[in-house]
């Protein structure tokens, strides 16, 4: 048995969870950038996964697409009227990026990574205590 492929499994899963805190802490970090009036600034980001399954059942599943993606999300709208940046009705555009849900998909992606660990190690001590049993034989 082949179990490369095992590993390969969590360690496309641990990738993608590692992409997702990445993207989730990027957005949590520019959660306060001001974008001033008529201009661009920071687009939040979310990635992306596309799973595609081999052509015969042998191959099972390759490993996810993973794309990081701008988010079209309307500003969020703080009254602020004495901000240097301010609109003329005294808004000031911040991102919108909403912090609850970017601590939700960092919370969900840690523990989905700590899960392939966990499913990484398991298959390590099965595979080593197969060869263990294969070598007293």
């Amino acid at each position: 048995m082949d179990y490369t492929q095992t590993f390969a499994i969590s360690a496309a899963g641990m990738a993608l969870e590692r992409t997702r805190v990445e993207v989730a802490a990027l957005n949590l970090a520019n959660a306060n950038t001001v974008v001033a009036p008529g201009g661009s600034g920071y687009k939040p980001l979310r990635v992306v996964a596309h799973a595609t399954f081999g052509s015969s059942v042998d191959q099972g599943l390759n490993a996810p697409t993973v794309q990081v993606e701008p988010l079209d999300q309307a500003p969020r709208l703080v009254y602020e009227p004495g901000h240097p940046l301010a609109d003329t009705r005294g808004f000031v555009n911040y991102v919108g990026v909403d912090t609850a849900t970017e601590m939700v998909t960092m919370m969900s992606a840690m523990r989905s990574y700590e899960a392939n660990v966990a499913a990484m190690t398991t298959a390590r001590n099965m595979t080593l205590k197969a060869l263990d049993i294969g070598g007293n034989t």
